[in-house]
């Protein structure tokens, strides 16, 4: 019995001991801990983009929500949106063409003028060498030899005025190609993701604007065109007349105009001209059977020109004197209005095929132009036929 509250007192002795030592210990050895450092708390990206980062941060954005008037959409500054920042480089594309285009029609102008000056100068000295030669003059009369120099000078200045008029319509044509990239740019934009009313109202007014400067560009092509054509043929039957007006100034005497304008531009006039009966009457279009070629204006930069030369070329091997008739198919809009920018689009696709006619050689008359309207076609076509 006194052995087991031995053993009970031992015990309880050695216990109270440890915990005093743990006591005793416990401030020097939190006191020897090192604090541990915090970690840098990283935050890994995300795929997903907020809509906040669509859209750059500007001063004074305009909001979405239909309170800002039209007219102050149009002529806003950039909105800053993925669509917006792509407004100012078209538009900056736009200014350029259409200066550059400006400066061309200018160009053209002024050298058109030089040629009317030129012309009536020439005519002016014919006329005075004419005259002379009328009347009667001495042969090799040299006061008619200096006023032939001078009209064969002007007629070179003529010619070397319509080489500038030619590299003026390259040019021109030139402009044309980059309204059609600008406007085909156009379109894509319109047609982007990530855009506000006010980037379309600003894209619709842009793609306005090159739509008007697309149709000036097209009539100068027309008028100039036009002038190339109408001066070579003058070029060509003057250098005859002078031909012989050389011989009449050696002479001393009038022979009048040379005898292949006499003789065979005569008779091609009367020839084209038809009988008196006919010559009001204006080529119509036959229409059977199927097209020989249609030509779908889905884009309105397609690559037509290659298929309709062979065609055309085809044809003329086959026949010679075959005709054609060129129809301007416009589909049927929604409504009265959307009908009637068919039409008028397609009627300017259908001028420009007929440009490209007449450039392969085929002469106009040979060519008869209608249009209509049609619930059959869902874009602008052309056809041609066979007359």
């Amino acid at each position: 019995m006194l052995n087991r509250f031995l053993l009970i007192f031992i015990f309880s002795v050695l216990v109270t001991s440890c915990g005093l030592l743990d006591r005793g210990g416990r401030d020097d050895d939190l006191a020897e801990l090192e604090t541990i450092p915090d970690e840098p708390i990283t935050q890994e990206p995300s795929i997903l983009i907020d809509d906040e980062e669509m859209i750059a941060p500007v001063d004074g954005a305009i909001v979405d929500d239909g309170s800002v008037p039209r007219t102050q959409q149009m002529e806003a500054g950039p909105s800053g949106t993925f669509v917006g920042q792509k407004i100012n480089p078209l538009r900056e594309d736009f200014l350029a063409v259409a200066e550059a285009f400006n400066i061309h029609r200018d160009s053209y102008e002024e050298v058109k003028s030089r040629v009317y000056g030129a012309s009536t100068e020439f005519y002016g000295t014919i006329a005075a060498v004419n005259t002379k030669l009328q009347l009667g003059t001495t042969p090799g009369n040299p006061v008619l030899v200096r006023q032939y120099d001078q009209a064969q000078s002007e007629l070179d200045n003529i010619e070397e005025y319509m080489r500038e008029i030619n590299l003026l319509n390259q040019k021109v044509n030139a402009d044309a190609g980059v309204v059609a990239l600008l406007k085909s740019t156009l379109n894509k934009t319109l047609r982007l993701a990530g855009a506000i009313d006010q980037d379309h109202r600003q894209l619709e007014l842009l793609e306005d604007d090159t739509e008007k400067l697309e149709i000036d560009i097209a009539r100068l092509i027309n008028e100039i065109t036009e002038e190339i054509s109408r001066q070579a043929g003058f070029a060509k039957i003057e250098n005859q007349n002078m031909l012989v007006m050389a011989v009449a100034i050696r002479n001393g005497e009038a022979m009048g105009t040379g005898i292949l304008n006499r003789s065979f531009l005569a008779a091609q006039a009367l020839a084209e001209a038809g009988a008196p009966d006919e010559q009001l009457e204006v080529p119509r279009v036959n229409i059977t059977g199927l097209p020989l070629v249609v030509i779908r204006f889905d884009d309105p930069d397609i690559d037509y020109e290659k298929t309709l030369f062979d065609a055309i070329g085809t044809t003329i091997d086959k026949k010679a004197g075959a005709n054609f008739g060129l129809v301007a198919v416009s589909p049927i809009g929604k409504n009265e209005g959307e009908t009637r920018i068919n039409s008028s689009k397609v009627k300017k696709y259908a001028e420009r095929v007929l440009r490209s006619l007449v450039s392969f050689g085929l002469p106009s008359k040979r060519v008869a132009l209608s249009a209509k309207t049609s619930g059959d076609v869902v874009v602008p076509e052309v056809h041609i036929y066979v007359q």
